[in-house]
């Protein structure tokens, strides 16, 4: 694999031979020297003076304000943490970089400006939603970002044998940092109402509420719910409790996506309960990004004078890349039909039982049923007029997609999750 270094704010990532290194747009001045990625992530509620999380989105040389430890501006910040991934990775000589079309020619030339005074040349500059597009096996589609401070959509296509990103737009101010603060915000609601203790009345409290969400969401997506521990307080969290946060957070990125289009989630996105969006959407991950431009290296490699964003990757046509993509949640039926090689459910989780699906439909609303087959589960609405999934009207004979969101005016809930052997 080519060394490819993806500058996503959320959470960079350098890929070097057998080594990946993570580490968020996070910087912290403990006194004594400047630290990136999760430990400054993990402090950044106990001491958010002492913590940057803007050195990314705003690029310049212009002076920092608050200003933060030893460094002038964000150019020293974006310098200092790039030396340090650099360093973790194993110190490659050569890095193709895979770039938000969020930074603009100004950030992205001083980025250039940067790297020469660091240990490695860049040897190619990608735009990253075309990377991902390519590794989506989609003819079109829609990449939603989620950037710290802002969220990014994209639109791509295949046009011959390229694909190519159109102009996105950004949403300021709905980025993983908010998102964050919302999903805190309903956790210490539930700790109140359970316990009578408020996690965030504490820098310390609210410290670890933040640091157990990304295992809380990925508890909501596998079992239904999640039992969260702080200060010797315990709450159960359930997907209920979080759906208001992302039904808001479809509602303002809804008038930005298109109906006809397949969109691309990146993590925790496509974990987010609640979240329901006009057209058909697909996971997809960094791990994918990287083997796409391993596989493109050759056509996405730049000279030191040509360097400048491509927003065009080759189309990839090795085995396997057509289904990279996984689907996680059921858009309207009209997308039902993309639902192809995806892990069918095998139960349903109604409250805290798991009801293998074959003896399920006495556990279903009304004459609901769900019908098993090989490579799918298809529901039957019979007499369940009001039956929604993911807050959506059913529809008979649509595809059940684990993590999918059974619910009617009742106040019905139940989720469809895959049990192992």
């Amino acid at each position: 694999m080519s060394s490819v270094l993806d500058l996503h704010d959320s959470t960079l990532r350098l890929w070097h031979r057998d080594e990946l290194v993570e580490s968020p747009g996070y910087a912290w001045w403990d006194g004594q020297h400047f630290r990136f990625g999760v430990p400054a992530m993990r402090t950044q509620r106990r001491t958010p003076r002492e913590v940057n999380t803007r050195y990314w989105s705003q690029l310049s040389t212009q002076p920092l304000s608050p200003p933060l430890g030893q460094a002038r501006h964000a150019a020293d910040l974006v310098h200092a943490h790039l030396q340090d991934m650099h360093r973790l990775a194993g110190e490659p000589s050569d890095l193709l970089i895979t770039a938000p079309g969020s930074m603009g020619r100004e950030a992205l030339s001083l980025l250039l400006g940067i790297v020469e005074h660091l240990p490695f040349r860049v040897a190619g500059l990608v735009h990253r939603t075309a990377v991902l597009g390519a590794a989506s096996g989609l003819s079109r589609g829609q990449h939603v970002e989620l950037q710290l401070h802002q969220t990014q959509v994209t639109p791509f296509v295949v046009d011959g044998q390229q694909v190519t990103v159109e102009t996105g737009q950004v949403i300021p101010g709905e980025g993983m940092l908010a998102l964050q603060d919302r999903l805190a915000t309903a956790i210490a609601g539930s700790f109140v109402a359970q316990t009578r203790f408020d996690p965030l009345r504490s820098a310390d409290g609210e410290q670890s509420l933040y640091d157990a969400l990304p295992g809380a969401l990925e508890s909501l997506r596998s079992v239904g719910e999640a039992q969260i521990a702080i200060g010797g307080y315990q709450a159960r969290i359930t997907r209920d409790d979080l759906q208001s946060v992302g039904a808001a957070y479809g509602r303002v990125i809804a008038p930005l996506l298109s109906g006809d289009a397949p969109i691309l989630l990146e993590s925790p996105l496509d974990l987010l309960p609640g979240l329901v969006l006009p057209a058909v959407h697909h996971k997809t991950s960094g791990q994918r990004l990287a083997a796409v431009v391993s596989e493109c290296a050759s056509a996405l490699l730049q000279t030191a004078d040509q360097l400048t964003l491509n927003r065009s990757v080759p189309v990839v046509t090795s085995g396997g890349m057509e289904s990279s993509t996984e689907i996680t949640q059921q858009a309207p039926a009209s997308a039902a039909a993309d639902h192809r090689d995806i892990t069918p459910p095998t139960h349903l989780l109604l409250g805290s039982s798991a009801i293998p699906l074959e003896s399920a439909n006495d556990a279903l609303p009304e004459a609901a049923s769900v019908a098993t087959e090989a490579t799918a589960a298809r529901l039957a609405l019979g007499e369940a007029s009001d039956l929604q999934v993911n807050g959506q009207p059913a529809e008979n004979g649509q595809v059940l997609c684990p993590g999918d969101e059974l619910s009617d005016a009742s106040g019905y809930r139940a989720l469809l999750i895959v049990v192992g052997d």
